[in-house]
Formats: C-alpha cells, sequence, structure tokens
C-alpha cells in the first residue's frame, strides 16, 4: 500500500489494533480516536505505533494538553493535525491559533469546518478558510466579535 502515497487514519480501533498494523505496512498511520491522554501520546511515540497525531482539542482536554502532546510529538519527530470539533469560528478559532504554536515542519494541517455549518455567528470576524489556508489576523484577544443577535437571548444571566 505504500506506493498509494496515503496516510491511513485510525486503521483500527485501539492503539494494540493500531500497533499491529504498524508492523505490517509501512505506509503513514495517523492516530485520531485513539489518541486521548498524555500516554497514549507517549505510548504511539515510544512504540512507533503512528507518523501523525490527530489532535482535537476538546477530545484530548483543551489547550494545556494539547500543548504537552504537541512537545511529545516534536520531540519524536511527529507531525500533527489540530482540529476543533465544535464547527463554529470559535471552535475554529482555538484550533487556527494552536496550529500556530506547532513549527511547519510537523503541522500536517489543520481543519477547518465552520463552511458546513449555515448559520455563522461571527460574520466576517475570526479565522476563515480561504484558498485552502486558514487565516488569522492581528485583532485583540482571539479576534472573534460574535453576534449577539444572531446568537439569541442568553441562556443564563448573572447578577452581581
Amino acid at each position: 500500500m505504500a506506493e498509494l502515497g496515503v496516510t491511513f487514519e485510525q486503521p483500527g480501533e485501539t492503539l494494540d489494533d493500531i500497533a499491529q498494523i504498524r508492523k505490517v505496512t509501512s505506509s503513514p498511520i495517523s492516530v485520531d480516536e485513539s489518541l486521548v491522554t498524555l500516554q497514549d501520546a507517549t505510548r504511539i511515540a515510544r512504540d512507533g505505533i503512528a507518523d501523525v497525531f490527530g489532535i482535537k482539542l476538546n477530545r484530548v482536554g483543551g489547550l494545556t494538553k494539547a500543548r504537552r502532546m504537541r512537545d511529545v510529538a516534536i520531540a519524536h519527530g511527529i507531525q500533527m493535525f489540530v482540529m476543533a470539533t465544535g464547527g463554529s469560528v470559535l471552535a475554529d478559532t482555538e484550533a487556527a491559533h494552536f496550529a500556530q504554536s506547532v513549527p511547519d515542519e510537523f503541522i500536517k494541517a489543520c481543519w477547518s469546518c465552520q463552511d458546513m455549518l449555515t448559520l455563522d455567528i461571527a460574520p466576517g470576524s475570526g479565522p476563515r478558510c480561504i484558498e485552502g489556508f486558514i487565516t488569522v489576523d492581528n485583532s485583540p484577544g482571539h479576534g472573534v466579535l460574535s453576534d449577539e443577535n444572531i446568537l439569541g437571548n442568553p441562556v443564563v444571566t448573572y447578577e452581581l
């Protein structure tokens, strides 16, 4: 299969399954659903199970835990595919900013999925995918100004 030049994402259900597949192919393997904890990341790196970490920020426990996985990947020459699972510009913003912390030689891709939504909660604001690249501007904070009219009525109101 190596001559196909493709990367196989999550070719087995568990890390044990993927480790067995690794033994019989030289094709690149990307772990996704099996990469949840820092222990998973260190095992994958130590045992040479995969060539790419699919880091979904929400699944791994947020930015701090993702940063630790990023550092393991870099230390072991493993590329990363950064993703958010929320789909909105807010989720894509988190992924785009995190992806900027990964050196170019280690970033395989950063997935933006906000274009699949029918409702844009921050029109013209935040990172956008333009010709296959996610743009991040120099706006203060994360650069996202959500439209409160689109968001609707608040679910919770805090009073002081």
